[in-house]
């Protein structure tokens, strides 16, 4: 996204329109104290021999009004996000474009830049499974609201809308460049041609894109269905994918990734994972170099926790994602708490991935962290956990600060219950959720339901379990016992408390908004 001062003009980037090209041309208009966020480094070299700007002022800020800020600006980032960003006298002056396109054209591109065709994963199952792309430039630049652009250039339509900006020479600036040149083949891969053969993939997309049709006159691709293929084979068309998740029943996932509290079995989920599917698994990488390249850094938890997803928490993600290698299983629970669900729907291995939701008996969770002291020293729940003084959080501590550090376990555990509650809210048609617990998984016919959830029929094979505490049993038993008795005290519905995080607008990957409502989010004692 570029925040361009000489022309008062902030572009909100969207995703496969061109926008990489219309970047870079834009750049050329930018002075020093305007806002250029990174593209590929293959795009910003590209950039550099053309003498136009580069990346500047994405982390660090001079206003025109001589104020400086510290904001970190990201490519992709949401409208909303650039707005909270922004001191409100630019965002109100400033004219904000960003760029559409034919939703039926761009589901197409999508596929073929993730090279899902490459991967065998046909397109109407890469529609179905993967829904978010049908929407994420809504989400990008919504259409109304206070958050929408004031121009939209139109993809089918650039010179002409391009030209209307009055800008000398962007035109021939921005269509001499091919940024991020397309990858479908040359015949074939046509709107008519492709929808011809997924006329119900065209169904749900007339569903899920129905007003930026209407609002941009788009058309559904029309053609002669192809007698060879004459069946309708859409993976998903009434609104929910078929297995009431983000993925078909039974398909094995190329990838696996856990959502958990830790002190969960995920260590023991690691075991069992590569010793049952034969795969590399990973509990939490530990090289010397591992440290915010595949594992979070105390800055990518902290980050994320206070301002979502920001740029250093989105080049953790690219990069981390980017470098794995099908088949893979990895149960760091760290990974759920800074950005890993909202990165993959975003990402192309969305529809090969398997999320596996890990639970454990309450109060003996809570109990193991209290044994440890865990949430004594505040650089563990930075690094490892999460701390009630972070602003993104869906439950209110205050209830339960009295406890002190038992509190804040307490109020740790309820916490990733309602961010449980809250991803499957929210994602549960984009990916697949799994879910069992540390007692359940453990026995032979857990095990084997796990197996069964992950496309698996063989013969479950239980590894020892890992990690138990050390601490004598009878103090152990008669600490869950005071947390049992801590907990029935407590009225807390995950769910409830979810959907009301959802229903006031917030969102865990951005900043988070003021609480208009004291009671609500909190835990009441009875």
């Amino acid at each position: 996204m570029i925040i361009c001062h000489p022309l008062k003009l902030i572009f909100i980037k969207t995703k496969k329109v061109g926008g990489t090209s219309f970047e870079i041309a834009l750049s050329s208009y930018c002075d020093d104290d305007s806002i250029i966020t990174p593209i590929s480094p293959k795009d910003d070299e590209s950039r550099r021999e053309l003498g136009y700007p580069g990346p500047q002022n994405h982390q660090i800020q001079t206003w025109p009004d001589g104020n400086e800020g510290t904001q970190a600006f990201f490519n992709h980032m949401t409208a909303g996000q650039i707005r909270a960003a922004v001191p409100q006298d630019i965002w109100e002056s400033y004219t904000k474009i960003t760029i559409w396109r034919d939703p039926y054209d761009a589901i197409i591109s999508r596929y073929y830049w993730e090279r899902m065709d490459k991967r065998d994963i046909p397109f109407d199952q890469f529609v179905g499974h993967f829904r978010s792309v049908l929407s994420e430039n809504r989400r990008i630049a919504p259409l109304t609201g206070p958050n929408s652009p004031d121009i939209f250039l139109r993809y089918e339509h650039l010179e002409e809308d391009v030209n209307a900006l009055g800008i000398d020479d962007l035109w021939t600036r921005f269509s001499s460049l091919s940024a991020k040149a397309a990858l479908r083949p040359k015949h074939g891969a046509d709107p008519a041609t492709v929808f011809a053969r997924h006329p119900d993939t065209a169904d749900l997309i007339e569903q899920e894109a129905a007003d930026e049709i209407a609002r941009f006159g788009y058309a559904r691709p029309v053609a002669t269905p192809d007698p060879v293929t004459p069946n309708r084979t859409s993976a998903a068309i009434s609104g929910h994918p078929p297995s009431g998740s983000g993925a078909a029943p039974g398909l094995r996932p190329d990838f696996i990734f856990t959502l958990s509290a830790g002190r969960t079995g995920t260590a023991w989920l690691a075991r069992f994972l590569g010793e049952n599917l034969n795969i590399p698994s990973v509990h939490e990488p530990f090289g010397l170099d591992d440290y915010g390249t595949r594992l979070p850094s105390i800055g990518h938890m902290r980050r994320f926790n206070t301002y979502g997803m920001n740029g250093p928490i989105c080049d953790f993600w690219e990069g981390k994602l980017g470098e794995l290698q099908a088949p893979y299983a990895e149960s760091n629970h760290t990974l759920g708490k800074c950005g890993l669900i909202e990165s993959l729907v975003e990402h192309g291995l969305a529809p090969r991935s398997t999320i596996v939701v890990l639970r454990r008996d309450l109060a003996k969770q809570i109990a193991s962290y209290i044994n440890r002291n865990d949430f004594f020293n505040i650089t563990v729940p930075w690094q490892w956990y999460l701390h009630p003084t972070y602003p993104n959080k869906i439950v209110d501590p205050t209830p339960l600060k009295h406890l002190g550090d038992v509190g804040t376990a307490i109020w740790y555990a309820l916490e990733m219950e309602a961010r449980y509650a809250y991803y499957k809210a929210l994602y549960g048609d984009q990916l697949h959720f799994v879910e069992t617990t540390l007692e359940e998984a453990t026995t032979p016919n857990g095990a084997a339901k796990l197996l069964r959830a992950l496309g698996h029929t063989r013969h479950a094979k239980l590894p020892p379990k890992t990690n138990a505490s050390s601490q004598n049993n009878h103090i152990t038993d008669t600490l869950i016992a005071e947390v049992e008795t801590l907990l029935s005290r407590i009225n807390f519905n995950a769910e409830e408390a979810a959907m009301s995080f959802i229903q006031r607008g917030n969102r865990l990957d951005v900043p988070a908004l003021p609480r208009q409502d004291a009671t609500v989010g909190k835990v009441a004692a009875e």
